[in-house]
Formats: C-alpha cells, structure tokens, sequence
C-alpha cells in the first residue's frame, strides 16, 4: 500500500511516497506559506497532486509544535506562530481528498528513525540537534505522546540550572547547549565579536585546527551527555538515535557526551543503551507515512 509522508517545516515543505516502509521516490519540496489558510490550501493541493500520480490511500502530516491530545488542538508552535490555537489536523481534514493523520513533526522523525533499527527496538528514543533539540520516543512501534500529547520535549529538559535563559520561559534546557544555536553562542562567547552563522563553519574551523571552535563543540558535548544520561535513567531505552547539522562532528561531540555518561551512569545502564547517528536525511517524511497506516509496521 502507497501512502504519502509530509513533513512541514518552518521553511519548506518536504513530502514523497512510502511504500512498504520505504521512500518510493525522491523528496519533493515547496516553500511553506506563511498564513493558516495558505498553508491547508498549500498542504491539501499537494497531497491532490500526489493522489493523481501514487493514488496513496492516506497520508501522514508532520506538523512543528505543541498538539493536544483531546482535541488536536496546536497550543504552540514556536517556528509557525499563525498556527497557535489551531486544530489543523481537524481542518485538513476536511479538504484533503484522501484521510489525513497529523502529528508533531518529531514524533514522525523518531518513528522514521525506528523504522531504520534492524532489528526494530522495544524502544527508540532520537533526538534533532538542530536550531534547538527536536525528540521523540518510540515505544513498541508507536510515538509515546503522555498523557495530554507533550510529552519526549527532552530538549527542554535542565542540564544547567544556572546556564543560559530558553526560549521556551526556563533557563538551562538542554538545546541551550548542546543544539547548533548553543554551539555557536558558546564559539562567540569564547571569541567575542565573532560572526559565525552555522555549525558547519565551525565544523570547518575546527577541523582547521581552531581550538576555541573544537572547545565549544566540546562543552556541548557534555551537556548532551548529560542530557543523554537523563534519558538513560528515565526510559532506559534499547538505542538513542541522533540525526541534524551538529553529529557531522563526530567524536568531537560524541566523546565528551560519552565520558559525562561514563561519570553519572552505572555501568550496567550504560551498557544496556546504544548511542548512534542517524545518517538518513529524511526521517521526518518517512515517519509521516508510516504514521498515516492505522497499523504501523511493528
């Protein structure tokens, strides 16, 4: 059965075919509209066009933001602000041609990554190092949304009591850190006055030889180790999964979260939780066709 995954981002708009739990062709994208109505127009459109050349039988739609679980309601969505307060999924609906499930877009990104883990985990848990910290946990084949629908915001979790204020009202959280907006604040504040703009630069430097870049990838590290140590003693899950721009630096990010891991767990939990990096680029678009199947693969 064909269905159709949709991933909606604060930018673009990227969707394809999934067959038998794969992409059935490459990634198309559209710029993502900046009002309510044109976003739906834009999203039903899309998924008509598709329905003429696939015919998916439905489609799954990953949506960024805070979705309530008894009315589908998006309480916030801190990249798309026109969609606050906004049952989308509900609105969708009645305008897509074929049916629609909508989802928060990490969800989608955590069941892709599950779907990737041969053999399939009891519990994945994967996190989006990107702007801020994307997560979601999969448990036994199905995103774990909590009890009112927020729940696996694990980038908001505190792994610095007293560091840097959150976007999110808090102070310390995790993307604060260990995300690609934490690496860079951390570079400039190591080198004042500096103009770096994205961690792929910094990757550059680093490699380079630059000692305050590789220090800031380093702190970061740490605190994601923190983070990930959080995750260990909570879920203790079969395998954390990492994908986004900042695990291009590899063991200058991974070997400092892993000697913090070392220092908070016990050995036996440390063992027990695989630690890997995502090299699939579109897990969001996968997951959200996985999750238009009413049963997903398990």
């Amino acid at each position: 059965m064909t269905v159709l995954g949709v991933d909606i981002g604060g930018t673009a708009i990227k969707y394809a075919p999934v067959r038998d739990g794969h992409l059935a062709a490459p990634v198309r994208r559209l710029p993502t509209p900046e009002s309510r109505n044109e976003l739906l127009t834009a999203v039903s459109d899309l998924i008509a066009r598709e329905r003429e050349e696939w015919e998916p039988a439905a489609a799954g739609v990953g949506i960024p933001g805070f979705i309530r679980s008894r009315d589908q309601v998006i309480v916030r969505s801190p990249n798309l602000l026109f969609l606050n307060g906004m049952a989308f999924g509900s609105e969708l609906a009645r305008i897509s041609p074929i049916p629609t499930t909508v989802d928060n877009d990490a969800n989608c990104a955590a069941l892709g990554a599950w779907s990737r883990v041969d053999p399939r985990p009891d519990c994945l848990v994967h996190l989006t190092l990107g702007t801020g910290i994307g997560s979601g946990i999969i448990f036994r084949g199905r995103p774990w949304r909590g009890a009112c629908g927020f729940a696996a915001e694990l980038g908001h979790t505190v792994v610095h009591p007293e560091g840097r204020p959150c976007g999110c009202g808090g102070r310390g959280c995790a993307e604060t850190e260990a995300s690609e907006s934490g690496i860079l604040n951390t570079f400039r504040e190591l080198r004042p006055g500096s103009h770096m703009t994205s961690s792929r630069e910094l990757h550059e430097k680093m490699l380079a030889g630059d000692a305050d870049a590789r220090g800031a990838f380093h702190r970061a590290g740490r605190y994601l180790g923190i983070l990930l140590t959080n995750i260990v003693n909570t879920l203790n899950p079969d395998i954390i999964t990492m994908s986004g721009g900042i695990t291009a630096a590899g063991d200058a990010l991974l070997d400092p979260a892993r000697e913090e891991m070392k220092i908070h767990l016990h050995s036996d939990a440390l063992a027990c939780t695989r630690i890997a990096i995502s090299d699939y680029r579109d897990t969001g678009v996968l997951g959200a066709g996985l999750l238009a199947h009413k049963d997903l693969p398990l």
